[in-house]
């Protein structure tokens, strides 16, 4: 017998607007959702108790109301309208009550939204299991943890750092971190990822993820030049970010994948595989919201 998927069960009791489409997701990508989720359920019983489950999907479902009113906004302005920087570190990052919801939503879309599916197989069929013996990892703007954690879930040889600049966000991933057992090989702080410098940084990564962060950015370059210091020569980095597809929250604009690649290749370096999933178009709508993951690397220097 198939073992429960805990999410799933919660959305279809207690958000059922969103249960078909999250089940149809679900059921077309099987096999990655659980290599994500199964862990993450025992994690989150272990952390927070069996109420847990019913919090995770009312942030989801709220979450996905609210990129579904961006959306709508984006199509009658023709542009992202975000909030002032200051107010979405004062009333989003800093904000338990909203942060933490969200921080639940940030997870379960990778298995509920069909855009984003192929991230973790590309997360972990070409970043994780290509990293060398042992590696070093590390996740910029780490969020919840959850993605640190399963790869250190995947590969029980790494260790974790993990920086984001939420305390509310840090203080999700200790609590997960300490219930997955993973603990003694993951270290989550609060730190701004973009002032990060090597130097101080035990001379470079083996793997750096930075997911979903690039558009949160006022000046991705940044984001990407704090990749390239940060990684070893020949070392690999997992990459993804949202395109045509606003929040309150999503201050960057990206309307073509090769935005992206080129900032990457302006500080050295380069895509080795990408994966791009469309969402939904709204009836009528002039954009098309996506999904862009890359694996980069850097070349050792000649």
């Amino acid at each position: 017998m198939a073992e429960k998927n805990d999410f799933l069960e919660a959305l279809e009791k207690k958000a059922r607007m969103f249960y078909p489409s999250a089940h149809k997701a679900y059921e077309h990508n099987q096999d990655i959702c659980d290599w994500l989720l199964f862990p993450l359920s025992r994690w989150a019983r272990e952390a927070y108790g069996e109420e847990v489950f019913e919090h995770a999907v009312k942030g989801y479902a709220q979450y996905c109301m609210h990129v579904s009113q961006a959306q709508r906004k984006y199509e009658q302005e023709g542009k992202y309208t975000p909030e002032s920087l200051p107010d979405i570190i004062e009333h989003v990052y800093e904000d338990s009550a909203y942060m933490t919801p969200y921080m639940w939503a940030a997870i379960l879309i990778y298995a509920f939204w069909e855009s984003m599916a192929n991230h973790i197989r590309l997360f972990r069929d070409e970043f994780l299991d290509k990293l060398p013996a042992t590696p070093t990892i590390l996740e910029l703007a780490c969020g919840h943890g959850v993605m640190g954690l399963a790869a250190i879930e995947h590969r029980k040889d790494a260790t974790l750092t993990g920086y984001d600049i939420s305390p509310t966000a840090i203080g999700i991933a200790r609590k997960l971190a300490g219930a997955s057992g993973h603990a003694d090989r993951a270290c989550f702080a609060v730190k701004d990822v973009l002032t990060l410098d090597d130097q101080n940084e035990a001379h470079g990564y083996h793997g750096i993820m930075a997911a979903m962060l690039a558009e949160h950015l006022q000046t991705p370059h940044a984001l990407f030049a704090s990749i390239s210091r940060n990684l070893k020569p020949g070392g690999l980095a997992f990459f993804s970010t949202a395109l045509e597809s606003p929040q309150r929250d999503h201050v960057y604009e990206f309307h073509k994948e090769s935005e992206a690649i080129l900032m990457a290749e302006e500080v050295g370096l380069r895509v080795i595989r990408l994966v791009c999933d469309s969402g939904n178009r709204l009836p009528g709508g002039r954009f098309l919201p996506r999904a862009m993951a890359m694996v980069l690397t850097k070349d050792a220097p000649q």
